[in-house]
Protein backbone atom coordinates (compact mmCIF):
# COMPACT_ATOMS: atom_id res chain seq x y z
CA UNK A 1 0.00 0.00 0.00
CA UNK A 2 0.98 3.43 -0.71
CA UNK A 3 0.13 6.94 -2.81
CA UNK A 4 -2.31 6.05 -4.85
CA UNK A 5 -4.69 9.38 -5.24
CA UNK A 6 -4.39 13.10 -4.84
CA UNK A 7 -6.01 15.27 -1.94
CA UNK A 8 -8.06 18.01 -3.07
CA UNK A 9 -9.32 21.16 -0.98
CA UNK A 10 -13.11 22.36 -2.65
CA UNK A 11 -13.27 25.96 -2.15
CA UNK A 12 -16.32 25.37 -0.40
CA UNK A 13 -15.27 22.89 1.94
CA UNK A 14 -16.46 23.81 5.76
CA UNK A 15 -13.26 22.77 8.31
CA UNK A 16 -15.80 23.78 11.40
CA UNK A 17 -14.90 22.03 14.55
CA UNK A 18 -17.55 20.98 16.97
CA UNK A 19 -18.35 17.54 18.31
CA UNK A 20 -22.11 17.65 19.16
CA UNK A 21 -22.97 14.42 21.20
CA UNK A 22 -21.11 11.51 22.34
CA UNK A 23 -22.00 7.67 22.26
CA UNK A 24 -20.45 4.84 24.37
CA UNK A 25 -20.77 1.40 24.12
CA UNK A 26 -18.95 -1.58 25.57
CA UNK A 27 -16.47 -2.68 23.26
CA UNK A 28 -17.33 -6.62 23.99
CA UNK A 29 -20.82 -6.38 23.33
CA UNK A 30 -20.13 -5.11 19.67
CA UNK A 31 -19.75 -8.16 17.10
CA UNK A 32 -17.90 -6.25 13.89
CA UNK A 33 -18.07 -3.40 12.06
CA UNK A 34 -18.25 -3.83 8.37
CA UNK A 35 -15.14 -1.54 6.39
CA UNK A 36 -15.27 0.00 3.38
CA UNK A 37 -13.64 -1.03 1.18
CA UNK A 38 -12.82 2.44 -1.08
CA UNK A 39 -12.42 5.02 1.74
CA UNK A 40 -11.92 5.64 5.61
CA UNK A 41 -15.02 4.41 6.75
CA UNK A 42 -17.30 2.11 9.00
CA UNK A 43 -21.03 1.30 6.84
CA UNK A 44 -22.31 -0.66 9.34
CA UNK A 45 -21.97 -1.39 13.24
CA UNK A 46 -23.25 -5.36 14.60
CA UNK A 47 -24.21 -5.30 18.00
CA UNK A 48 -24.09 -8.79 19.84
CA UNK A 49 -28.00 -8.86 21.58
CA UNK A 50 -31.15 -5.85 20.57
CA UNK A 51 -30.56 -5.50 24.41
CA UNK A 52 -27.11 -3.75 23.91
CA UNK A 53 -27.21 0.17 22.68
CA UNK A 54 -25.01 2.88 22.84
CA UNK A 55 -25.39 5.42 25.45
CA UNK A 56 -25.38 9.20 24.98
CA UNK A 57 -23.40 11.10 26.80
CA UNK A 58 -23.91 14.46 26.97
CA UNK A 59 -21.37 17.44 27.74
CA UNK A 60 -20.70 21.28 28.05
CA UNK A 61 -20.61 22.87 24.41
CA UNK A 62 -17.09 23.45 24.17
CA UNK A 63 -15.07 20.73 26.55
CA UNK A 64 -15.77 18.36 23.89
CA UNK A 65 -12.71 17.31 21.57
CA UNK A 66 -11.12 13.95 19.81
CA UNK A 67 -7.32 14.43 19.51
CA UNK A 68 -5.25 11.97 17.45
CA UNK A 69 -1.43 11.62 17.70
CA UNK A 70 0.53 9.40 15.32
CA UNK A 71 3.92 8.11 16.20
CA UNK A 72 6.29 6.32 14.40
CA UNK A 73 8.65 3.86 15.90
CA UNK A 74 10.32 0.91 14.36
CA UNK A 75 8.79 1.75 10.85
CA UNK A 76 5.00 1.06 11.96
CA UNK A 77 2.71 3.87 12.27
CA UNK A 78 0.27 3.80 15.93
CA UNK A 79 -1.96 6.29 17.10
CA UNK A 80 -3.33 7.30 19.92
CA UNK A 81 -6.84 8.67 20.15
CA UNK A 82 -8.04 11.43 23.09
CA UNK A 83 -11.76 12.06 23.92
CA UNK A 84 -12.23 14.63 26.41
CA UNK A 85 -15.82 16.13 27.73
CA UNK A 86 -16.55 18.23 31.13
CA UNK A 87 -20.07 17.06 32.71
CA UNK A 88 -20.81 20.01 34.95
CA UNK A 89 -22.91 19.60 38.10
CA UNK A 90 -21.73 16.95 39.77
CA UNK A 91 -24.38 14.56 41.80
CA UNK A 92 -25.04 11.42 42.56
CA UNK A 93 -26.86 10.18 39.09
CA UNK A 94 -23.90 11.98 36.91
CA UNK A 95 -21.26 10.35 39.33
CA UNK A 96 -22.61 7.12 38.99
CA UNK A 97 -23.00 7.67 35.27
CA UNK A 98 -19.51 8.64 35.06
CA UNK A 99 -18.48 5.06 37.28
CA UNK A 100 -20.17 2.98 34.64
CA UNK A 101 -17.82 4.28 32.43
CA UNK A 102 -14.95 3.83 34.47
CA UNK A 103 -16.32 0.22 35.16
CA UNK A 104 -17.38 -0.89 31.39
CA UNK A 105 -12.98 -0.78 30.81
CA UNK A 106 -13.37 -1.32 27.70
CA UNK A 107 -14.89 1.30 25.48
CA UNK A 108 -15.93 2.43 21.71
CA UNK A 109 -17.32 5.88 21.28
CA UNK A 110 -19.03 7.09 18.33
CA UNK A 111 -17.83 10.97 18.24
CA UNK A 112 -20.60 13.39 16.00
CA UNK A 113 -19.40 16.67 15.12
CA UNK A 114 -21.59 19.66 13.82
CA UNK A 115 -20.79 18.88 10.35
CA UNK A 116 -23.00 17.49 7.39
CA UNK A 117 -21.72 15.12 4.37
CA UNK A 118 -25.43 15.83 3.26
CA UNK A 119 -27.88 14.84 5.36
CA UNK A 120 -26.88 13.20 8.54
CA UNK A 121 -23.73 14.74 10.45
CA UNK A 122 -20.56 12.78 10.58
CA UNK A 123 -19.63 10.64 12.70
CA UNK A 124 -15.64 9.28 13.86
CA UNK A 125 -15.28 6.09 15.77
CA UNK A 126 -12.58 5.87 18.39
CA UNK A 127 -11.64 2.37 20.25
CA UNK A 128 -12.62 0.28 17.39
CA UNK A 129 -10.33 -0.02 14.41
CA UNK A 130 -10.04 -2.35 11.30
CA UNK A 131 -6.78 -3.93 12.06
CA UNK A 132 -7.02 -4.72 15.80
CA UNK A 133 -11.17 -4.57 16.07
CA UNK A 134 -12.23 -4.66 19.86
CA UNK A 135 -8.51 -4.65 20.61
CA UNK A 136 -8.21 -0.85 19.96
CA UNK A 137 -10.96 -0.18 22.58
CA UNK A 138 -10.48 2.86 24.87
CA UNK A 139 -10.31 3.38 28.39
CA UNK A 140 -11.77 6.08 30.69
CA UNK A 141 -10.46 8.09 33.46
CA UNK A 142 -12.37 10.68 35.31
CA UNK A 143 -11.07 13.97 37.12
CA UNK A 144 -13.48 15.65 39.26
CA UNK A 145 -13.34 18.93 41.12
CA UNK A 146 -15.47 20.92 43.21
CA UNK A 147 -13.84 24.31 44.10
CA UNK A 148 -14.26 26.70 47.31
CA UNK A 149 -15.94 29.97 45.67
CA UNK A 150 -19.03 30.33 45.00
CA UNK A 151 -18.27 31.05 41.37
CA UNK A 152 -15.86 27.87 40.97
CA UNK A 153 -16.00 25.26 39.10
CA UNK A 154 -18.10 21.80 39.93
CA UNK A 155 -17.68 19.40 37.04
CA UNK A 156 -15.91 16.35 36.06
CA UNK A 157 -13.46 16.22 33.24
CA UNK A 158 -13.70 12.31 31.41
CA UNK A 159 -10.57 11.04 29.28
CA UNK A 160 -10.86 8.23 26.91
CA UNK A 161 -7.79 7.26 25.56
CA UNK A 162 -7.60 4.24 22.78
CA UNK A 163 -4.45 2.92 20.76
CA UNK A 164 -5.28 2.63 16.97
CA UNK A 165 -3.38 0.73 14.58
CA UNK A 166 -5.01 3.22 11.83
CA UNK A 167 -6.44 6.70 11.71
CA UNK A 168 -9.99 6.59 12.75
CA UNK A 169 -13.05 5.96 10.53
CA UNK A 170 -16.13 7.77 9.96
CA UNK A 171 -19.08 6.07 10.73
CA UNK A 172 -21.49 6.07 7.24
CA UNK A 173 -24.43 4.50 8.65
CA UNK A 174 -27.07 4.05 11.91
CA UNK A 175 -26.55 2.91 15.54
CA UNK A 176 -29.17 2.12 17.75
CA UNK A 177 -28.98 5.01 20.89
CA UNK A 178 -30.31 4.44 24.47
CA UNK A 179 -31.69 7.56 24.60
CA UNK A 180 -32.39 9.22 20.52
CA UNK A 181 -33.54 5.33 18.95
CA UNK A 182 -31.79 5.44 15.76
CA UNK A 183 -29.01 7.50 15.01
CA UNK A 184 -27.57 8.27 11.64
CA UNK A 185 -24.30 9.24 10.18
CA UNK A 186 -22.66 10.44 7.13
CA UNK A 187 -24.47 11.12 3.87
Amino acid sequence: MGLSNDLTIACTETNRASIKRIFLSPSCDITSMTVSGSDMSFTAVTIDSTANVWYEYEAEFETKDLNIEGAAENGTATFTNTVNFKVLGLDKTKLQRLQDIVDSRKITAVIETANSSGTYNKAFVVGWDSILEKDAYATANVNAVIEANLDGDNSATVTLTAKHAELVRELVGTIESNSSSTVNFGS
